[in-house]
């Protein structure tokens, strides 16, 4: 399955299935390879929410994957963009050359040694000359509405928020896995097909 990696910590999706027009997600955050929400406290009720994987938080999406598409424009220009779950509230959101909470440092440098500054001016010049790099880091923020968790009625606005902060060819590998296997599991599921059932002969999935 594809792992987005920050060192032990990471963020793992898996495509489950497609039903009646819909593509359902399991996604798990890990430390170290192990789910870290409580499976207990997750809701488990009739349907879709009782197929969904120990400890993953469920999500599903109308005709296609969005996620993918997400992660190709980032990659593509470098911009901030998210991609929001159509139900329950999930919100994936990335962006590359800021850092949590997206305000001005309050740090104060009180000294940078000669080499450290000599390195960090080259990566400076390199990303002016060639464009973002494969050691820069991003920020990948991922909301989960209380409404995945036993218990809660409805959305509310509130819930979980993990952080990670991956390199760009971390999110590229990330990127290139997850689309293989979404590939596959659109040739498993006969996606294709059943969206052209459902909305025309003309439909056309959007660039993964």
């Amino acid at each position: 399955m594809a792992i987005l990696k920050d060192d032990d910590f990471s963020l793992e999706i898996h495509y489950r299935e497609f039903e009646f027009g819909w593509v359902y997600y399991d996604i798990w955050p890990r430390w170290r390879g192990e789910p870290i929400i409580n499976d207990a406290i997750l809701k488990r009720k009739n349907g879709n929410w009782a197929k969904r994987g120990v400890g993953a938080i469920n999500a599903c999406e109308i005709r296609e994957c969005g996620i993918l598409p997400l992660l190709r424009r980032v990659l593509e220009t470098n911009e901030a963009d998210y991609w929001e779950a159509t139900d329950p509230d999930i919100l994936l959101a990335l962006y590359p050359d800021e850092v949590f909470p997206f305000l001005p440092s309050k740090w104060t440098l009180v000294y940078e040694a000669p080499e450290v500054r000599a390195r960090r001016e080259a990566k400076e010049q390199e990303r002016s000359e060639r464009g973002p790099l494969a050691d820069d880091c991003l920020e990948v923020l991922l909301f989960v509405d209380v409404y995945n968790f036993e218990g809660a009625s409805a959305y509310c606005g509130s819930g979980l928020c993990l952080r990670l902060r991956p390199k760009r060819a971390e999110l590229q590998t990330f990127y290139e896995e997850l689309r293989h296997e979404y590939l596959a599991f659109r040739d498993k599921w006969k996606v294709q097909e059943e969206n052209e059932a459902g909305w025309g002969p003309g439909y056309e999935p959007p660039r993964f």
